[in-house]
């Protein structure tokens, strides 16, 4: 009868140690969930984001162009002594190229997003 006894607490350390096994392996499921639910969330900020760098960077081009057309107008000005001719010129063509740079973009990042939806349309044959 003796060896029918066991050790005190090790039949209950192995039913704690399965127990947490199992509870582990829960756990590990509830996590892989809630990370599958919350991936959308994650690539629709990155898009926001990606739109607000695209942004300051038209915005930049925009400033930039108006900026280097005005310095070199100016500079041109201060050498010929043709005061405001030539940095107003210059700032308006500035403000074209700064212009023409942020439709190019606009452009190449609408071809890189493809055609919208409903533009497959056949042609529309009516005389009207």
């Amino acid at each position: 009868m003796a060896g029918a006894v066991e050790k005190p607490g090790r039949g209950h350390r192995d039913r704690e140690t399965e127990a947490i096994k199992r509870r582990l392996h829960d756990l590990e499921g509830k996590v892989r969930d809630a990370r599958s639910r919350h991936e959308p969330a994650s690539s629709a900020s990155q898009d926001r984001g990606s739109a607000m760098g695209e942004a300051l960077k038209l915005s930049t081009e925009m400033i930039a162009g108006v900026a280097v057309g005005g310095f070199i107008g100016w500079a041109l000005d201060r050498l010929f002594g043709t005061a405001p001719i030539l940095m107003v010129v210059f700032l308006i063509l500035g403000a074209a190229a700064g212009i023409l740079n942020v439709v190019r973009s606009a452009q190449r990042r609408q071809a890189a997003a493809g055609p919208l939806p409903g533009n497959d349309l056949p042609a529309d044959d009516d005389d009207d």
